[in-house]
C-alpha cells in the first residue's frame, strides 16, 4: 500500500509539473504573438549615407552631374521631411544635408553649422527651423531665400530647451527652461512673448489647437487648449522625456533614459525599444504624413517607419 501511495504521489507530482510547463509555455507564446501583433511602427527603409554633389538647383535641391562622392553619415542627430526632401543634421560633419530620395543624392546646405544638441523642425512653407540650445536662438532656413533672421528669446537670460512649429499658423512655441515658461513667437516676429507658465516644463509638441508639454513633476504629458489644461496623459509613466511629436490626435515620445520610442495615451505608453526597431540609440525623430523619421546617431543611419494608428 505504501508503494502504491508513493507511485500515486509521484504520478500527481509529474502531472502537475507538466501542466505548469504547458501553462508557462502557452503564456510565453501568447506574449510573443501579442508583441508582434500590436507593433505600431512598421520599418520602411533606412540608409547610412548618400552620394554628395556640389551641383544644386535654384531652391537648393541636389542635381546629378556635378562633382559626386559617396559620403557615409558620421553622427546624424536630427532629420525632418519637407516638400519631398529629407534634411539631415549630422553633428559628425557639422553640416546640414538635403537628401533627394528618388535620385539618391544629397547636397550640403550652405551657411548652416550643426552641433550635437541641435534640434530641427519644418514648416508647411518649406522653412527649416534650427534650435541651438547652447546659443538659445532659433534660426530659419528657407529653400528660396537661404538663411533668415534669427528668432531671439524673450530675455537675454532665457535658454530654449525645445520648440515646436504650428503648421496652421506658422507660430513657434519654445520652452524656456530658465524661466519655466513656454514662449510664443509670431511668424513675422523675431522676439518671443510669454505664453504659458510651468513649474517643470519639458519637451513640447503641437497638433492643431492642442499643445502638449511634458512635465517631470507629474511624470506625464499635459494637454493644453487655448491656455487651459484639459487632459493629462500617461501620468506617472514617464522617466526622462527627450522629445515629443504629435499628428492627427496621436502623441509620440522619445525617452532619453533608455532611448525607447513610445505612443502616449491617457492610460500609459505603447513602447518600442531601440532593439525592436533595429536601432542603436535614437537621437531625435520627426513625424509627418503618417511616417516617422529617426536619426540614429551611434548607428550612423536614418531609419523611416510607417505608423500604424490606433
Amino acid at each position: 500500500m505504501d508503494q502504491d501511495a508513493g507511485s500515486r504521489r509521484r504520478f500527481l507530482s509529474l502531472g502537475s509539473s507538466m501542466f505548469a510547463g504547458l501553462v508557462v509555455g502557452g503564456c510565453v507564446s501568447t506574449r510573443t504573438s501579442l508583441s508582434h501583433t500590436y507593433a505600431w511602427l512598421e520599418p520602411m527603409y533606412g540608409f547610412s549615407g548618400a552620394t554628395l554633389t556640389n551641383r544644386v538647383g535654384p531652391t537648393g535641391h541636389p542635381l546629378p552631374g556635378g562633382q559626386e562622392t559617396y559620403l557615409p553619415f558620421l553622427f546624424p542627430v536630427a532629420v525632418v521631411s519637407s516638400f519631398g526632401a529629407l534634411f539631415i543634421a549630422d553633428a559628425g560633419y557639422g553640416r546640414l544635408f538635403r537628401y533627394d530620395r528618388p535620385s539618391g543624392i544629397m547636397a550640403a546646405v550652405p551657411g548652416v553649422r550643426i552641433a550635437r544638441d541641435m534640434r530641427l523642425a519644418a514648416g508647411t512653407d518649406g522653412t527649416i527651423y534650427l534650435l541651438d540650445r547652447l546659443g538659445g536662438e532659433i534660426t530659419r532656413y528657407s529653400m528660396h531665400s537661404g538663411l533668415q533672421p534669427a528668432m531671439h528669446p524673450r530675455l537675454p537670460t532665457s535658454r530654449y530647451l525645445d520648440f515646436t512649429v504650428d503648421a496652421a499658423t506658422g507660430r513657434v512655441f519654445a520652452v524656456d527652461s530658465v524661466h519655466s515658461l513656454v514662449d510664443r513667437i509670431e511668424p513675422v516676429g523675431r522676439v518671443a512673448l510669454a505664453h504659458l507658465e510651468f513649474i517643470t516644463p519639458g519637451p513640447i509638441a503641437i497638433d492643431g489647437d492642442r499643445l502638449y508639454v511634458a512635465d517631470s513633476k507629474c511624470a506625464c504629458v499635459n494637454e493644453w487648449r487655448n491656455g487651459v489644461l484639459v487632459r493629462t496623459l500617461a501620468k506617472g509613466k514617464l522617466r526622462l522625456p527627450q522629445e515629443l511629436a504629435s499628428e492627427r490626435g496621436e502623441l509620440y515620445m522619445l525617452d532619453g533614459f533608455d532611448k525607447t520610442v513610445s505612443r502616449v495615451f491617457e492610460g500609459g505608453l505603447e513602447t518600442h525599444t531601440p532593439q525592436d526597431l533595429g536601432l542603436v540609440s535614437p537621437q531625435q525623430f520627426f513625424v509627418s504624413d503618417g511616417m516617422m523619421y529617426v536619426a540614429d546617431g551611434p548607428g550612423k543611419r536614418i531609419a523611416v517607419f510607417r505608423i500604424k494608428r490606433r
